[in-house]
């Protein structure tokens, strides 16, 4: 899955085609950081110009592997357009587009393709739209969206797969525990975790939640004091309370009892990843965002 080129969802009109093509080709020549020197020295901050710079700066740290960064940015973008009324426009639309389909990818590359399916979707019904409006501009890019939907795809049946194979082996370690097998407890965990993290992967986060508190049953009569790795665990678990609407304070309140926990432990990356998730903001509602733009 690839970005949408700059040039496409550029405001054309705004400013002259001569500029577009000198500035495009001139972001080709420079890396990230330069980059977004020149923008800010080189452009009006209006407008539609305003959010193709957020588009720049999303094509930016796409390049770094920011996949974070680039959903803040497409936010920005997308509460740009928010205050923009003429949303009718061909360059109003294509930006909305350009923001949708980097959400998509940000999260196709953070694996999070329950979100890049329906973001992606979105841009494809916009640019399908656009390409009738103006082929030469949008016929190309709409069948590089088109296209992108069979990386979901492939990537979305590759996780289920694996989900499959870990129910399978949780069922048969499960099955050994039950029998006797005290051994299976450690197998059973790490089967759990996995199915966990594949839900977590996959936005499915009460199922993620069910697997998680399952794993930690069977891991603390493997060991009663919690070690690294039911801490990894129980991070994980708040992550994906973190994004139940319901569940925020049982999330942060779950964060606040493991943060001793890893300084004891010496888990210098898992409190790190606590303190990260304690300070990051609420989730942006992009569901909510689209239909106010339209």
């Amino acid at each position: 899955m690839k970005l949408i080129p700059l040039d496409v969802i550029f405001p054309v009109g705004e400013c002259d085609a001569a500029r577009c093509s000198a500035l495009t080709d001139a972001l080709e020549a420079k890396a990230g950081a330069e980059r977004l020197v020149l923008i800010a020295d080189g452009m009006e901050m209006g407008g539609l110009l305003a959010v193709w710079r957020e588009i720049v700066q999303v094509h930016c740290c796409a390049e770094a592997s920011r996949y974070d960064a680039v959903i803040e940015h497409c936010a920005q973008a997308l509460r740009l357009l928010l205050a923009i009324d003429d949303r009718r426009s061909i360059n109003y639309l294509a930006l909305v587009a350009g923001a949708l389909h980097s959400l998509a990818f940000a999260h196709y590359k953070l694996g999070n393709n329950k979100r890049a399916e329906k973001e992606l979707v979105k841009s494809q019904k916009i640019l399908d739209r656009l390409a009738k409006r103006d082929n030469l501009r949008f016929a190309a890019t709409l069948v590089q969206a088109l296209a992108a939907s069979t990386d979901i795809f492939r990537s979305k049946l590759k996780l289920m797969n694996l989900l499959a194979h870990y129910q399978v082996a949780a069922d048969l370690y499960q099955d050994k525990v039950a029998s006797g097998v005290s051994t299976a407890v450690v197998s059973l965990v790490d089967a759990l975790k996995k199915q966990g993290d594949l839900h977590l992967q996959m936005c499915n986060y009460r199922d993620a939640v069910k697997f998680y508190t399952k794993a930690l049953r069977y891991a603390k009569k493997v060991n009663p004091t919690i070690d690294l790795q039911q801490l990894q665990i129980s991070v994980n678990m708040a992550k994906a309370l973190l994004n139940i609407i319901n569940r925020h304070a049982a999330g942060h309140r779950l964060l606040e009892s493991l943060e001793p926990i890893a300084v004891k432990l010496g888990a210098d990356a898992e409190l790190a990843e606590i303190k990260s998730l304690q300070s990051a903001p609420d989730g942006v509602d992009f569901i909510t965002m689209l239909k106010k733009l339209f």
